[in-house]
């Protein structure tokens, strides 16, 4: 049995022991005006799930529990997105951290918030903060730091912060999951988004953001591969067949032998619903503010 393709709010489903999110990005952007309200709210890491960050977490057991800790990871990659739609779990689109930044930025729904950014170099991470303010309605980023620091710098700097709503951090994988990880636990009355090194560049200038008609088409990986192919061949050429093998395999074990099973989405933010899903393909637990 699938689930209903009407949605009544985000669902959380697994893809073997690798948990995501249907949020749409109004969802996730909903979820932190709801968190900013609740400061009492102990998990408060964002984070996301595409092909390649699969991949590595397959074989990385801290990895997949920095993921699995997360409050929210999103569905970065059109491939979780085609996942999703193959067995039947309803999600409308593809929650890509850099749109899903860029609609928070531009949100009228918060208050003035104060933030840092970590991630590139220093100069990067400086020239991006700017700009970030500069679209910003709300938005102050008060220090940019940094995303080659050692882990102890990190930890001494989480330790110092008292005042910041947000903690913006852009490494590569596994090291934005464990920074954002760490993050959490010596801030955890601050949100801890890992919105991509990829992100951090755009903003600074220094990597071309693919145009709206390679996004709208779920082609933005094309685009990269395109635009980089000496350091991303790997990744997309030979990445995505293992991920299509993986993914593939634990879809059709878990339908094959789970029984479907009723789970009820409790949630603050968004309606009370129910979804009939097959146990080991979608472990469902309700978008939880």
């Amino acid at each position: 049995m699938t689930p209903s393709a009407e949605r009544q709010g985000p669902i959380e489903f697994s893809i073997g022991n690798i948990k995501c999110s249907t949020h749409t990005i109004d969802e996730l952007v909903s979820e932190v005006v709801y968190l900013l309200k609740h400061p009492e709210e102990k998990s408060r890491a964002l984070l996301c799930l595409n092909a390649h960050i699969y991949n590595l977490a397959s074989k990385d057991e801290t990895l997949r529990a920095h993921l699995n800790d997360a409050r929210i990871v999103t569905a970065d990659g059109m491939s979780i997105v085609w996942y999703s739609r193959v067995f039947g779990i309803p999600m409308p689109e593809r929650c890509n951290m850099t749109e899903a930044f860029r609609a928070f930025l531009e949100s009228e729904k918060f208050r003035n918030t104060r933030g840092i950014l970590i991630g590139s170099t220093e100069a990067e991470a400086t020239k991006a903060a700017r700009a970030i303010e500069g679209s910003s309605k709300h938005c102050t980023i008060v220090r940019a730091y940094s995303g080659y620091m050692a882990d102890k710098k990190y930890k001494q700097l989480f330790k110092s912060l008292n005042d910041v709503d947000f903690i913006f951090i852009g490494m590569g994988t596994p090291r934005t999951e464990r920074i954002v990880d760490m993050a959490s636990r010596y801030c955890p009355r601050a949100i801890a988004w890992g919105i991509g090194g990829g992100t951090i560049r755009i903003y600074a200038g220094s990597l071309k953001e693919a145009s709206p008609f390679w996004r709208r088409n779920g082609l933005q990986w094309l685009h990269r591969l395109v635009t980089d192919p000496v350091h991303l061949w790997h990744r997309y050429l030979i990445g995505n067949p293992v991920f299509i093998f993986r993914a593939i395999r634990h879809g059709l074990k878990a339908r094959a032998i789970s029984e479907p099973v009723e789970i009820s989405r409790k949630s603050p933010t968004f309606a009370t619903g129910t979804r009939v899903i097959h146990k080991s393909l979608t472990n469902v637990n309700t978008s939880n503010p």
